[in-house]
């Protein structure tokens, strides 16, 4: 029995092995075992995929929530420029020897109240500006009318009209480039033109109501008083 079961292990030890066997060691020596495969890496996210288009949706909505602000400023300047330019030409008005100039200074008035006008942007004179002088909320017909605003302050000689020439002048490129800049600048100044008119509404509304409530508590001997 001892004979026997050498001869059975014998060849099995031994190295002339079958070609089955060794081509099947070789082939799961050379295979990768699971645990020695890379691991998946996770996908980049969508986010950084495109990294250059995240500054510029940033940049705009800054600007977008800069906007009222932006508004606040340019309707204190353009007002401010506005009335240096119809003092100017209430100034000149007095040289009555001087027909030309007399002109130009109603000319100037007239400009001046229009952009007066034009900024207080209330709801009763919105439409017939947007509809008589929808330019000024085109770029470049609001640029050459500061820039003729500008030449008739300039035409005055005096120093509030150089002063307010140089302001229009100055402004006529900074309107350019809000309005080129900003699209929803003309619906900005609605906006903030509309919570101003609801605000004065409210507070004469209040000062009525007021003034009708201590006009009838009142005594009836104070009344008669009067």
């Amino acid at each position: 029995m001892l004979e026997s079961n050498e001869n059975i292990e014998e060849p099995l030890l031994s190295d002339d092995q079958p070609s089955w066997v060794t081509l099947n060691a070789s082939q799961s020596e050379d295979a990768d075992l699971p645990w020695d495969r890379p691991e998946p890496q996770p996908a980049e996210p969508a986010d950084d995929l495109w990294p250059r288009s995240r500054p510029p949706t940033a940049t705009k909505e800054s600007g977008e929530n800069n906007l009222p602000k932006i508004v606040f400023f340019m309707r204190l300047g353009n007002m401010v420029a506005a009335g240096l330019l119809v003092f100017g030409s209430i100034g000149s008005l007095t040289n009555i020897f001087s027909l030309p100039v007399m002109v130009l200074a109603g000319y100037g008035i007239c400009f001046g109240s229009l952009i007066c006008c034009l900024e207080i942007n209330i709801s009763f004179i919105r439409q017939p500006i947007a509809s008589n002088f929808g330019f000024l909320y085109n770029p470049f017909y609001r640029l050459i009318f500061y820039v003729l605003m500008g030449m008739v302050a300039w035409s005055f000689g005096t120093l509030l009209g150089i002063v307010a020439s140089g302001a229009l002048m100055a402004l006529s490129l900074i309107n350019t480039y809000v309005l080129c800049r900003y699209p929803g600048y003309k619906a900005a100044l609605k906006e903030a033109s509309d919570e101003e008119e609801k605000r004065l509404k409210r507070g004469a509304n209040r000062a009525a109501r007021k003034h009708a409530w201590g006009y009838v508590t009142r005594p009836w001997w104070a009344n008669d008083d009067e």
